[in-house]
């Protein structure tokens, strides 16, 4: 089951798991063990809910940046995936 946490207000451990999903505006922050997706869409507009929206991303990503700053031996870049095998429904 995914983990909701709506703007702002509940606090999503960057990397922590495969399932924890917020969103900010009209944009979906996906967590994962290995990346972080981001996708949708959001404004920042010139009123306090621009500046709530701001201030959500900025702590977010600033967790992000601690987290990946803290890890020891951080790679160049994560080697690509494999894709898995699925066996065909339909045969």
């Amino acid at each position: 089951m995914t983990a909701h946490h709506p703007t702002g207000t509940d606090a999503q451990v960057p990397f922590a798991d495969n399932s924890a999903s917020r969103t900010i505006g009209g944009m979906t922050v996906e967590n994962g063990t290995d990346s972080i997706a981001f996708y949708g869409q959001t404004d920042l507009s010139r009123d306090r809910t621009g500046l709530e929206r701001a201030r959500a991303l900025l702590a977010f990503m600033q967790q992000v940046v601690t987290t990946l700053e803290a890890q020891k031996n951080l790679p160049d870049a994560l080697p690509p995936r494999k894709p898995a095998k699925v066996a065909n429904p339909f045969a």
